[in-house]
């Protein structure tokens, strides 16, 4: 799985549907945060976009509410990030 450096939209809610849709498109798990250097345990899934202004695509990532509370924080997590309209997975 590559890392990417993202920043976190809007604080998710803690409702489970975007980390299913996450396990779902992946076929894994969403145990743990996928913030490099938290080890919560995954309860929201995160609408991210990457640090790159020619990529404009939201993705989700399954990340600790903690780490989806702080809206706008640039961090760098594990992939796979999934396309919230569609297209490639970023794995």
């Amino acid at each position: 799985m590559g890392l990417y450096n993202v920043h976190n939209l809007k604080e998710g809610s803690r409702d489970g549907n975007w980390i299913r849709f996450w396990e779902e498109m992946t076929g894994m798990s969403a145990a743990n945060c996928r913030v490099i250097g938290c080890s919560s345990k995954a309860t929201d899934g995160a609408h991210v976009q990457l640090d790159n202004p020619n990529n404009d695509k939201w993705y989700i990532v399954p990340i600790c509410h903690s780490c989806n509370c702080q809206r706008g924080a640039h961090v760098t997590v594990w992939g796979p990030l999934v396309p919230v309209n569609g297209g490639p997975i970023l794995w």
